[in-house]
C-alpha cells in the first residue's frame, strides 16, 4: 500500500497544492475514470431552492449530470461577478486544443508547455491567469469564442492582480447557465491527459474536503475575493457517476456560506 501511494505522488505531475492538507483523493491525473449512465435525482430543485434562500448570499446554483446531461439550475441567467475567470481561460484552451488550432502541451517557455500555465491558474495565480490571456492571443480571441458559442452573457475583462500600481480592470461576469456549459465542454474532454493535468486538484477549503470525503476524484476551479466567491467542480464517484457542480455567490457575508451551499447541493447527490 505505501508504494502504491508513493508511486501515485510521483505520477502525479506538477501537483501545488493549497496549504493545509490533501485533496480529496490522491489523483494521478494520467489516469481517466470512466463514467456511467444515470440522472439527477428527485428533488435537488427543491434542495437549489433551500440553498438560494440561505441568508448571507446571493446565490446562482447548477448541477448537471455529466452522464446524462440532465441539469437543475437557480438563477441561472443572473449574471454574477467572477473574481478570476479562470474557467472562462480553461475552457478556451480545451476547445482550441480539441480544434488542433493551439495544444495545451506546446512549449510556451523553457520546460513549460501551455497546461502546466492554465493549472497555475487553476490553482490561484493571478499572474498566470493574466499570462494565459496573452498566450493564447488576447482577450479578443476570448470575446470571439464566447461570441461564437453563445455565451454572450459572460463578460471576460481580464484579471485584477494585487501588486502596487497593477492596472484597474473592469468585472468579469459569469451565469449559472454558461458555466454549467463550460463544465460539460471540460468534462467530455478528460480522456486527454493535459485536460485533467490542468483541472486536478483543486484548491478546495477543509469545508469542501470535509463534504467530498476521500472516495471522490475532483477537477474544477474555485476562486473568490471579499464578497465574492465562484465553485464550479467535476465530481468523479466511485460508481462512476459524474456531476458538475456550479455554486456563484455574490455579497457574501462569508466564504462559509458559499462552502455551506455547495455541500447542501453535494449531500443531495
Amino acid at each position: 500500500m505505501i508504494t502504491l501511494l508513493i508511486s501515485l505522488l510521483i505520477s502525479s505531475p506538477g501537483t501545488m497544492l493549497k496549504d493545509g492538507g490533501l485533496p480529496p483523493m490522491l489523483l494521478n491525473a494520467d489516469t481517466v475514470v470512466t463514467q456511467a449512465s444515470g440522472g439527477l435525482p428527485a428533488g435537488i430543485g427543491s434542495v437549489l431552492n433551500e440553498v438560494a434562500s440561505l441568508p448571507g448570499a446571493v446565490f446562482g446554483l447548477g448541477v448537471i449530470d455529466l452522464s446524462s446531461g440532465e441539469r437543475s439550475s437557480k438563477n441561472e441567467d443572473r449574471r454574477f461577478y467572477i473574481d478570476t475567470p479562470d474557467i472562462v481561460n480553461a475552457v478556451v484552451c480545451v476547445e482550441r486544443h480539441n480544434s488542433g488550432e493551439f495544444l495545451l502541451d506546446s512549449l510556451i517557455g523553457r520546460d513549460e508547455q501551455l497546461w502546466q500555465l492554465v493549472r497555475l491558474g487553476q490553482q490561484g495565480s493571478r499572474e498566470a491567469t493574466q499570462a494565459l490571456i496573452f498566450h493564447i492571443g488576447g482577450i479578443q480571441q476570448i470575446e470571439n469564442w464566447l461570441s461564437r458559442t453563445s455565451h454572450t452573457t459572460t463578460r471576460f475583462e481580464g484579471v485584477s492582480r494585487e501588486w502596487e500600481g497593477a492596472p484597474e480592470v473592469l468585472p468579469s461576469y459569469t451565469t449559472v447557465s454558461d458555466c454549467l456549459d463550460y463544465i460539460e465542454i471540460v468534462s467530455n474532454s478528460l480522456d486527454i491527459t493535459a485536460v485533467r493535468r490542468m483541472c486536478s486538484n483543486p484548491p478546495l477549503s477543509a469545508e469542501l474536503e470535509g463534504a467530498l470525503g476521500s472516495s471522490n476524484v475532483v477537477y474544477g476551479w474555485i476562486s473568490g475575493r471579499d464578497d465574492t466567491r465562484c465553485i464550479n467542480l467535476i465530481i468523479s464517484k466511485p460508481d462512476g457517476s459524474r456531476y458538475g457542480v456550479t455554486v456563484l455567490a455574490n455579497d457574501l457575508c462569508c466564504v462559509a456560506k458559499a462552502d455551506l451551499a455547495f455541500s447542501m447541493i453535494w449531500n443531495a447527490l
